[in-house]
């Protein structure tokens, strides 16, 4: 038998809940006020947004690029280099010309009469007929490294490109979470309309309306945040394409994947021919290469012609005219080891360059494969989030008509209105990482997808393709997305 304090405590039980709910009324009852109105922008702002599309997004980048600006003057000063040693194979001209007074005479050049003045001008020219290769072993060198610096300007435009593409991806999902999010609320309004309905027939509480509320207060928090999102991703893309203005994506712009025509052996094959980090270290390689026999030719002698004509006389023109030619050369036989160390320098600093392109080998291929196995997850997520999707919307209802009939509490609709809007966000997530990856995978190979792809070639975006495949092309085109 109960006492009659646990009674009156079994009583009073109910009463703390029904407070916290009242509370809990008074509280979000203005936050729920434009329910009955149209609702206002959270954010108004003065500000224009600019709508571009990603194309021009990723050329605005480009031309903004403070690092691409660098790698630049990176590829303009290898290709001076370069002419530097194309110069070396012509010969050195120069022209002097002299005037000379004293206070005394003195005999002249001559030797026929005293003079004061004197006038000389003399053209001289120089070449080396051999010097042991090193001009060639220079050349070869200065043009391996013009390349090494292309390779570079690609990644770095590539990288570039990344960067842009994924802001500008970002702002998309923030824009389609914001869709998402008014959806919710939208359907969070007619929920609380239909429970009180319910409650009007009799076939609910008072604890479903305030439960109702609570979750539309929710819906439109969470709507603030989105939208909040939205103003902060068109800002995060104005920081990557290097403007100072407020900048979104076009409306038609989505996160819809592209059918990949291509698999992983064949992107495997592009990326140990075509992608610019492996390329940037090959020629570094064959660079140093280069400079050890550049370093080898101070062993060997070296001959150079020079000649020269000459005017002079204590006249003006002058009319004692001379020439000379003459051929000379030199055999190093010792400088104190300066050679033994340049030479063990070289070929120390060519052993790291192919130590670098091993690693940079290794890298790119692991770095192909993870895009690849993201892009198939996303894929595969994608299909799946989907069905997701359509599942929660038919238990939503399921959900629905069996609250109507009692049978259903609102825990179980609070449980199916979560359930989708968790679905539809893991859409949007799961086709915002398929395009990330997409961009990761063209920064990798420093090439465009469709590059890859001939024209009429079969889809197959989900499948390993066969080892026979296009030679890929290396460009610096920008892949359009629709």
């Amino acid at each position: 038998m109960t006492s009659r304090p646990e009674s009156r405590m079994a009583a009073a039980a109910p009463w703390p809940a029904v407070g916290v709910l009242l509370v809990t009324t008074i509280l979000l009852g203005p936050a729920s006020a434009p329910l009955a109105g149209q609702e206002r922008d959270p954010l108004p702002s003065d500000e224009r947004v600019e709508r571009i599309t990603l194309d021009e997004a990723v050329r605005i980048a480009v031309a903004n690029s403070p690092a691409l600006r660098t790698s630049r003057a990176d590829v303009t000063s290898a290709r001076a280099e370069k002419t530097g040693a194309i110069g070396a194979f012509l010969p050195d001209l120069s022209l002097g010309y002299g005037f000379s007074d004293a206070s005394t005479g003195r005999l002249d050049p001559t030797g026929q009469a005293i003079t004061r003045t004197s006038y000389t001008t003399q053209l001289q020219a120089s070449v080396d007929l051999f010097d042991g290769l090193r001009r060639f072993n220079e050349l070869e060198s200065s043009q391996h490294t013009v390349e090494a610096r292309r390779a570079e300007l690609r990644r770095q435009r590539y990288q570039t490109t990344l960067d842009v593409k994924t802001a500008y991806f970002d702002a998309v999902a923030a824009r389609e979470r914001v869709g998402v999010e008014q959806a919710r609320v939208e359907r969070q309004r007619e929920q609380l309309e239909f429970v009180r309905q319910q409650i009007r027939l009799g076939r609910a509480t008072r604890s479903d309306s305030l439960r109702s509320r609570v979750d539309l207060n929710d819906a439109q928090l969470a709507l603030l945040n989105a939208r909040n999102e939205v103003r902060s991703a068109q800002f995060a893309l104005a920081e990557a394409m290097g403007v100072d203005r407020r900048v979104a994506p076009v409306e038609a712009a989505t996160l819809e994947p592209d059918t990949l025509r291509v698999g992983r052996a064949e992107l495997m094959r592009a990326a140990r021919t075509s992608s610019p980090r492996v390329v940037s270290a090959r020629r570094s390689a064959d660079a140093a290469e280069a400079s050890v026999a550049g370093s080898r030719s101070s062993y060997l002698p070296s001959l150079q012609l020079s000649g020269g004509y000459a005017w002079q006389n204590p006249e003006f023109p002058p009319k004692n005219r001379s020439w000379q030619l003459r051929i000379s050369g030199s055999l190093p036989l010792f400088d104190g080891l300066q050679r033994e160390t340049g030479l063990a320098r070289s070929r120390a600093q060519a052993e790291s360059a192919r130590a670098r392109v091993r690693s940079a080998e290794l890298a790119v291929r692991s770095d192909v494969d993870d895009a690849y196995s993201q892009l198939q997850t996303a894929l595969a997520g994608l299909d799946l989030a989907r069905e997701s999707v359509e599942l929660s919307r038919e238990d939503l209802r399921v959900t629905q008509q069996r609250y109507r009939l009692g049978a259903a509490t609102i825990l179980d609709l609070q449980s199916a209105q979560i359930a989708l809007q968790q679905a539809q966000v893991d859409v949007i997530r799961r086709e915002f990482d398929y395009q990330v990856a997409l961009a990761r995978l063209e920064s990798v190979l420093g090439t465009d997808i469709e590059s890859l792809t001939g024209p009429g070639e079969s889809s197959a975006g989900r499948e390993e393709p066969s080892d026979a495949g296009s030679d890929p092309a290396s460009t610096d085109t920008e892949r359009t997305n629709r």
